[in-house]
């Protein structure tokens, strides 16, 4: 029986070209050809003066904490609905991440909390596109002008996805862009920090090289850095993988058209894109309404099937580092009910109508 995969990628001639020719000849003189190609093609589709690739987008967001010079003292304000590293690398600079909740029908962060949360001690905002889907940005970005505060756009799973118009990303003072293998473009790892700040971007250049400038001596660093950089047969990958990014978006929207067509049933609400937005579908999103049967044990009883659905993230507010006390009720129900379907990219339109049949037969 195929296993209906949570995520999965494509990959085509192309890609096999691209990381061919990187393994034939990206060395000594053209040890990074690739890579500064991707930075060059990701920045040129996202809209950008800059990008840096790096070994992934955890280090990535890393690199923007530190570039927006959050610290000890600082609160940075970050949903409480999103993968752990997005909450980390505030914590990996001292400062403090503030939980507030998500809306119910885009499951990214509530504007209006991000307002009440607000302190003197405030100095950036951490907002996700949830699973791909685009956060509410004009009123974030009037919110984060109104207080002078920094916005940092963890768009990891994001690439592809619009915002009237405009590429998510491109929006906070950096975006971050992610290539794990669960992405809807992969190169197994990989990260990319994006800004229009000349300024940020040098910082982020210096401190993704263990701070080396070769001022006084050859691996001379003047200050403590990091090797946060990407291997160039990983970036040939993600190339092929970024110039062919429309195409898997549009793969991915018509998987999630299967689903609506499929799950028209009210015990499974699925989350649809707002208006003036394109999420790219990286992971088609449902809650689940009904007494019947459990999110997890709906899960576990697709598995029977082999149809991997995934559940919904754990609030991190809730985790031990950070010992918070938020109520965040939206992000509760979502964390016990919500869940992705199955949308690797060799789906097929025969596997969805199975998946939606399964469930069908399990909720209703």
């Amino acid at each position: 029986m195929k296993k209906i995969a949570f995520a999965g990628c494509s990959i085509t001639n192309k890609e096999i070209n691209y990381v061919t020719d990187a393994v034939k000849n990206g060395w000594y003189t053209k040890f990074n050809k690739d890579v500064i190609a991707l930075e060059k093609t990701i920045a040129k589709y996202i809209g950008v003066k800059y990008a840096l690739a790096g070994f992934c987008a955890t280090q990535s967001m890393h690199l923007a904490c530190l570039v927006c010079e959050f610290q000890k003292g600082d609160e940075v304000i970050v949903t409480d609905f999103s993968w752990a590293a997005t909450a980390h690398v505030i914590a990996y600079t001292g400062a403090t991440p503030v939980f507030v909740d998500v809306e119910p029908d885009s499951w990214c962060i509530d504007p209006k909390a991000i307002e009440k949360a607000i302190t003197k001690k405030t100095k950036g905002i951490m907002i996700v596109h949830s699973y791909g889907n685009p956060c509410d940005m004009d009123k974030i970005m009037k919110i984060a002008k109104r207080h002078k505060l920094k916005v940092i756009e963890d768009a990891a799973p994001a690439l592809g996805s619009l915002y009237k118009g405009k590429k998510v990303g491109s929006f906070g003072d950096v975006g971050c862009i992610s290539f794990h293998g669960a992405k809807i473009a992969v190169a197994g790892e990989g990260g990319m920090f994006l800004t229009n700040n000349k300024k940020y971007y040098e910082r982020a250049v210096l401190l993704s090289s263990m701070g080396r400038t070769d001022s006084k001596a050859t691996f001379w660093c003047d200050e403590l850095g990091y090797q946060y950089s990407m291997a160039n047969v990983v970036a040939a990958l993600a190339r092929a993988q970024v110039e062919r990014i429309e195409e898997l978006v549009a793969k991915k929207r018509s998987i999630y058209a299967w689903y609506k067509e499929g799950l028209n049933i009210p015990e499974i609400r699925l989350l649809e894109e707002r208006k003036g937005t394109r999420w790219n579908y990286a992971y088609p999103t449902a809650l689940l309404k009904t007494d019947k049967i459990g999110r997890d044990e709906l899960i576990q009883k697709l598995k029977k099937y082999n149809i991997h659905a995934r559940a919904a993230f754990p609030r991190m507010s809730l985790f031990p580092m950070y010992k918070a006390q938020y109520r965040n009720p939206v992000a509760t129900e979502i964390m016990h009910f919500g869940f992705n379907l199955p949308s690797a990219l060799d789906i097929t339109k025969k596997d969805v109508d199975f998946v939606c049949k399964k469930l069908i037969e399990l909720v209703c």
